[in-house]
């Protein structure tokens, strides 16, 4: 079973397997994780990418968001709606406003600033569905109160999840 998983689907050939670090994960331009997965073809240049633990990295990442201070990116904000399982027409309904607004939230070209209100409610939903220890609610008065930045943080595998680190 080992041999076939370490086949080319592509083209047949033998892949190599390596651990590296990944930017940008799912699309989130200021995100690192370290420790990887790869193989890679050197017939044809395929490559296959493996996250362990992809559920709890996913929770990782969307408490990471939940919690930063600046305003979400558009970017962001389709992570932490597509981390909550909600189509576009899913979050409009949770939110109060339409789908086409979700939609300008989530536009990488021309986005329409979500509002702090509208933030405060995307970041709860991420931290209700989850099983935080702490969280102290009076920390949204401080979230979405600047201009919208990339998260920047670096993502490392341990035994049981991923630690974080901030990046400057």
């Amino acid at each position: 079973m080992e041999e076939a998983a370490m086949k080319c689907m592509k083209c047949g050939g033998s892949m190599t397997s390596r651990q590296e670090t990944r930017r940008a994960y799912a699309g989130l331009e200021g995100v690192i994780v370290e420790g990887v997965q790869v193989r890679h073809c050197p017939a044809c240049g395929e490559e296959e990418i493996s996250y362990s633990n992809v559920e709890q990295l996913h929770m990782t990442l969307a408490l990471q968001l939940a919690q930063k201070e600046a305003g979400l990116t558009p970017r962001e904000i389709r992570f932490l709606r597509t981390y909550l399982g909600l189509s576009g027409s899913d979050l409009a309904r949770h939110m109060g406003v339409t789908k086409e607004t979700v939609s300008r939230w989530e536009r990488i070209d021309k986005p329409l600033a979500m509002g702090p209100m509208a933030e405060r409610l995307l970041r709860l939903m991420a931290v209700r569905e989850q099983p935080v220890k702490e969280y102290p609610l009076e920390r949204l008065e401080h979230v979405a109160t600047t201009e919208a930045t990339p998260l920047r943080v670096r993502l490392k595998p341990k035994k049981q999840g991923w630690t974080v680190e901030l990046s400057a």
